[in-house]
């Protein structure tokens, strides 16, 4: 009988001892999955904020841009298409190459949509003369292709108020045709201007004095290409 009860007591002790090690393998297997779940938390917090950061430092549309995403949407929204003239493309102003002339506007165009026939040279007019005051400026262009310079004829010459600002505040020249140059790399444009009594301006000076160029600037020098004719904006 003595017997009997020692192994009923030996019976409960290892079922008592079993239990509590089962007891102890399940709390360390919770423990290590609350463990997992914090650290898989916390890695996607740290990925949440590292989403918020990179959005915040993200840049913001160019000033123009804005108008032309506006206007795309206004042609949408009354049903004409967006074939004629759609946006495709825009470049922000980078440094020229190390063996182009001072007082030029640069943009790498290495890029470029092979189908964009339409181009245009978007300058933010930052300061305006007290006095009224016109000059004549010439647009002039060079593109660099396969390493060597190529100078364009003047692109465009246009009778320029100093003391007015456009509704827009930016001075707009259709460039389309640096497109022609095949590959085109780099594209560099040049203002020149000659005041009333036709002697020439120095023309750094004056687009330095007349515009934002300041690479990184919210209205920075923007080249836009479109798929046809620029926008009317």
């Amino acid at each position: 009988m003595v017997r009997g009860l020692c192994l009923g007591l030996l019976d409960v002790t290892l079922v008592f001892l079993l239990l509590r090690s089962v007891t102890g393998l399940l709390l360390m297997d919770h423990q290590r999955d609350a463990e997992d779940d914090q650290e898989l938390n916390k890695a996607i917090l740290e990925m949440l904020h590292i989403n918020k950061v990179s959005a915040s430092h993200q840049t913001k549309p160019h000033p123009y841009m804005r108008r032309i995403y506006q206007r795309l949407d206004s042609l949408e929204a009354q049903d004409f298409g967006t074939s004629d003239g759609t946006l495709v493309q825009s470049f922000r102003s980078v440094d020229g190459p190390h063996h182009a002339s001072a007082g030029w506007i640069w943009f790498n165009v290495s890029s470029l949509n092979p189908s964009m026939l339409g181009a245009e040279l978007v300058l933010f007019r930052k300061t305006l003369h007290s006095r009224p005051l016109s000059v004549t400026v010439t647009l002039h262009s060079v593109a660099a292709s396969q390493g060597a310079l190529t100078e364009s004829p003047a692109l465009e010459e246009r009778l320029l108020s100093l003391d007015q600002r456009p509704s827009t505040g930016f001075d707009v020249f259709d460039v389309s045709s640096v497109l022609a140059v095949k590959p085109l790399e780099m594209v560099g444009f040049q203002l020149r201007y000659t005041d009333e009594s036709g002697s020439l301006v120095l023309h750094e000076a004056l687009t330095q004095s007349l515009y934002c160029l300041n690479r990184g600037s919210l209205s920075e020098p923007l080249l836009v290409l479109y798929q046809a004719h620029p926008l009317q904006v």
